[in-house]
């Protein structure tokens, strides 16, 4: 069962397949598929986001005219990085770490190498599903901390899902602003940055 939906020029396809619902929308000649409406709508921020980047010209979206740290200022970081834990921080430092979108596994390898050094094979996949599990509770604690400074998580940090053959993978990207803020007060700080290997 396929329902195709065109709004404003852009065509999202709402597609059955093993019985989960994905939401298929074309932007500048690639296919995105997401899980939910509010996954086209952040995604689809970001791509604009990134399209104007590259093409040089400012922002058409909703942060057209904020400034390039966006909604961060000095004060709200400093309060954040008093509120969150060591590993919170540690998942920041790894977004943090490159300029491009950082799968899941690759976030939790960089914020607990650890736990990778000394596993076998058989091990991995064990591992790999306790550290997702593990991030998705050190992504429950930011978006807390992030909404008691009246700020959304994807101020922070966007979450993209991507689909290769039947295989779910979730991409991390640092808000453009928290990054610029975070270079401004020299974050992350040096013993962070060891403890990532970078």
């Amino acid at each position: 069962m396929d329902l195709t939906i065109t709004l404003k020029g852009e065509s999202y396809t709402l597609k059955a397949e093993d019985e989960s619902v994905a939401i298929e929308f074309e932007f500048r000649g690639e296919w995105y598929r997401v899980d939910t409406p509010q996954e086209v709508v952040a995604l689809k921020k970001y791509l604009l986001a990134h399209a104007h980047q590259d093409e040089g010209s400012p922002s058409s979206g909703s942060y057209a005219g904020l400034p390039a740290q966006g909604k961060w200022t000095s004060d709200l970081f400093a309060l954040l990085m008093e509120k969150i834990g060591y590993f919170e921080k540690k998942f920041l430092a790894a977004l943090l770490s490159a300029s491009h979108p950082l799968d899941a596994n690759t976030v939790v390898r960089l914020a607990f190498p650890g736990h990778y050094r000394n596993e076998k094979k058989r091990l991995r996949r064990k591992v790999e599903r306790d550290g997702l599990m593990v991030l998705g509770g050190i992504q429950s604690g930011l978006v807390r901390h992030v909404r008691t400074l009246g700020l959304e998580p994807f101020d922070l940090y966007q979450v993209h899902i991507s689909w290769r053959d039947g295989r779910r993978t979730r991409y991390f990207t640092a808000d453009p602003g928290f990054r610029f803020t975070a270079q401004e007060q020299g974050w992350p700080p040096q013993f962070l940055r060891e403890a990532l290997n970078t």
